[in-house]
């Protein structure tokens, strides 16, 4: 399944954007997040404790550190890779969707709910 985010490609360094991902077992989220040149989306659970990062305020990155932190756990990821660097769930890794960018708009993959 396909998810448009419209006018996600005029992100800046840090910006996020919120997604809905269905899912068999009820509403999931998803964020997107450029960082650097680059825009990256992930499933909005942290890696030690399937609680969303954000705590529902939808402000993932942390611009003193330059990461995405988990506001729950103080689990911090790196926005490129969203591998763990620090916390309670170092080397795990986000559950990350392939995005492309075109135009202003940004698409993002996920998983058919069906699956």
């Amino acid at each position: 399944m396909i998810i448009r985010l419209p006018g996600a490609a005029s992100l800046q360094h840090g910006e996020t954007r919120v997604f809905d991902v269905p899912s068999r077992y009820g509403g999931l989220q998803g964020f997107a997040i450029r960082f650097g040149a680059g825009t990256f989306a992930y499933l909005n659970q942290c890696r030690h404790w399937s609680v969303p990062l954000d705590i529902g305020d939808e402000d993932f990155y942390h611009e003193a550190i330059d990461r995405i932190r988990c506001k729950n756990h103080g689990a911090i990821y790196h926005p490129e890779t969203g591998v763990c660097e620090a916390g309670p769930c170092v080397h795990a890794r986000l559950d990350s969707f392939p995005v492309i960018l075109q135009g202003g708009d940004l698409w993002v993959t996920v998983p058919d709910p069906a699956t």
